[in-house]
């Protein structure tokens, strides 16, 4: 199989996380890696962000494996902050974190361009319980929040977050996937009366 890593698409990618890791109070970058395996495009990788890190002083820079770096989300998660990866490392580390929380329906998505935004749900479409109402509504619920982030909307956001936590911390209604006996509706329903 192959990959194609332009300096153009790397750089944009790292860039962005660079700005972000900039905004935060950590100002911390880690970046995921596997350049001791896949011999080009990792040492690449490596490269760029190595080259990167020059125009950002003030962030913190360090680098792991993803197959380490997924042990130490598990056992260390306050190690870290922003973290960058190419789109593989991406998926595996977001459906790790998922599970770590609670399940895919918990996690929320962005896609982030230069000239647009989409937002939605990490686990795409979920035809099997199509129609059912079971389906667990947070994940779309928290992209509105990332959404919200975007356009520079935080407290809003936040207020949002605060609902669902508040919601799921109580038990209110919550989906099957949750222990809840709720449906797709009466927990939106009941983030939506927290809002209120």
């Amino acid at each position: 199989q192959e990959t194609v890593m332009s300096r153009t698409g790397v750089d944009r990618v790292l860039k962005y996380a660079f700005d972000l890791a900039q905004t935060r109070p950590r100002k911390k970058l880690t970046s995921a890696t596997k350049s001791n395996g896949i011999s080009i495009t990792m040492p690449y990788w490596d490269e760029r962000v190595a080259e990167m890190a020059k125009q950002y002083g003030d962030v913190e820079v360090d680098k792991f494996h993803i197959d380490i770096l997924t042990a130490h989300f598990v056992r260390n998660p306050d190690w870290f902050d922003v973290v960058v990866g190419s789109n593989l490392f991406g998926d595996i580390l977001s459906d790790l974190c998922a599970g770590l929380i609670g399940g895919l329906g918990l996690a929320p998505g962005a896609n982030i361009g230069d000239e647009c935004a989409m937002f939605e749900a990490v686990h795409g479409s979920a035809p099997d319980i199509a129609g059912q109402g079971i389906a667990n509504p947070t994940s779309v619920i928290l992209a509105a929040a990332l959404m919200l982030d975007h356009i520079d909307q935080p407290e809003r956001a936040t207020q949002i977050r605060e609902a669902v936590r508040a919601a799921i911390a109580e038990g209110d209604r919550t989906t099957p996937d949750l222990g809840g006996e709720g449906s797709t509706s009466s927990f939106t329903e009941a983030v939506i009366s927290r809002l209120q």
